[in-house]
């Protein structure tokens, strides 16, 4: 049974709040394990809970492209369940066929031409791609992160979930902001 929406927002606003009261949120250092990379690594793993594969998954691989201080973050959330499928985390180069390997994939801190050009390879395809990228849903990613002053919101890419054959939950879209 689906979370109801006000559960949803109560859990991410706590979740924005305790980061703020740490006193660190937001750093500029490139540290492994910033609270901000923490509150994307918690968005992330809560977000693969509101959408369903058109096959039915036993478990999930979301694969790493780009280098930062993210990546041990984000390596925290291997092997936990979401919504009863086991999540494997991995790192993949530009070069890797993240189609056949994926069923997620977060793109951070490569230059935006490889960015888009990933981005239009998987176009059509099952696969969950979400990025810190600036503007990356408007270029046709399908969940984009942003920081806004203390927050981090999200933009999806409807027509490019449409054509992934993703189905995000009402639940999320809910929350975030949602472009053609």
């Amino acid at each position: 049974m689906p979370m109801p929406i006000n559960m949803i927002k109560s859990k991410i606003s706590l979740l924005l709040i305790t980061a703020s009261l740490s006193g660190m949120f937001f750093t500029s250092t490139a540290k492994a394990g910033t609270p901000e990379d923490m509150v994307k690594t918690a968005i992330v793993y809560k977000i693969t809970k509101f959408v369903t594969w058109p096959k039915k998954k036993q478990s999930l691989t979301l694969c790493i492209m780009g280098e930062g201080s993210i990546n041990s973050e984000l390596t925290k959330i291997n092997r936990k369940s979401s919504m009863g499928r086991r999540l494997s985390v991995t790192h993949k180069d530009l070069n890797a066929p993240v189609d056949k390997l994926c069923d997620i994939l977060y793109i951070h801190s490569i230059d935006q031409a490889s960015s888009s050009k990933m981005t239009r390879s998987l176009k059509g395809k099952p696969i969950l791609t979400i990025s810190d990228s600036r503007s990356f849903a408007e270029q046709g990613g399908l969940i984009g992160l942003a920081r806004k002053g203390k927050k981090i919101s999200f933009t999806i890419n409807k027509s490019s979930v449409d054509a992934s054959g993703l189905k995000i939950s009402s639940q999320l879209k809910s929350l975030a902001k949602v472009i053609e």
